[in-house]
């Protein structure tokens, strides 16, 4: 069995970088004093603090970090599930400590609807905040899935004709098949620009 307190002290020396090594030596000190106040190093909450105060410390930075590099990088939309996407996008801002009614947060909410989900939301309801947004993304997928099984159903069950996802209008040779092949080109949301979310007051 490995003894706690070697197990602490090997631990810390792989623990090194600009970000850690203040705690790294405030843990060194703590370890220090509990066997010179007679703590056995055996005893196994040596380790047990250790590796407690590294995750308090460091688990809740790395996940924001990596959180962060998701949104980034883009999150979008599988499928015909909304209610799937908005719980993703949402534990990602949350994890992200972003805020949500900030232009920049709503643009990547945004980004990841399908493109004729997106227009259709802007072209008839005409969301400003992120609850807006997300509410009627998800009355208006809801609607198409409602039509689109009402079509099924009306030509006897065949679907293969009509195209999955959505479409924008001009593109669709049927109007009641969407399709999510298509790719959308918009300008920013206005107020947008070389905002951070993570920084507004």
């Amino acid at each position: 069995m490995i003894n706690p307190y070697r197990q602490a002290m090997f631990f810390l020396t792989y623990i090194k970088g600009a970000r850690v090594n203040k705690w790294v030596m405030v843990v060194n000190r703590w370890l220090a004093r509990q066997i010179q106040g007679g703590i056995n190093t055996a005893d196994e909450q040596l380790w047990n603090e250790v590796a407690a105060s590294f995750t308090r410390r460091f688990a809740n930075s790395l996940a924001k970090e990596n959180a962060q590099s998701i949104l980034q990088a883009g999150v979008k939309m599988k499928g015909e599930d909304i209610d799937a996407y908005v719980v993703e996008i949402e534990e990602l801002i949350q994890l992200a400590e972003y805020r949500f009614d900030v232009p920049q947060t709503i643009e990547t909410f945004t980004d990841g609807l399908p493109t004729g989900l997106y227009q259709k939301v802007l072209e008839l309801d005409r969301p400003v905040t992120y609850d807006q947004w997300k509410q009627a993304a998800i009355n208006r997928q809801q609607d198409y899935i409602h039509m689109k099984a009402r079509l099924k159903a009306h030509r006897g069950g065949i679907t293969t004709s009509c195209p999955r996802g959505w479409m924008p209008q001009r593109m669709l040779t049927d109007p009641n098949a969407m399709d999510t092949s298509a790719r959308r080109t918009r300008g920013r949301i206005t107020g947008s620009e070389e905002m951070d979310p993570s920084t507004m007051p």
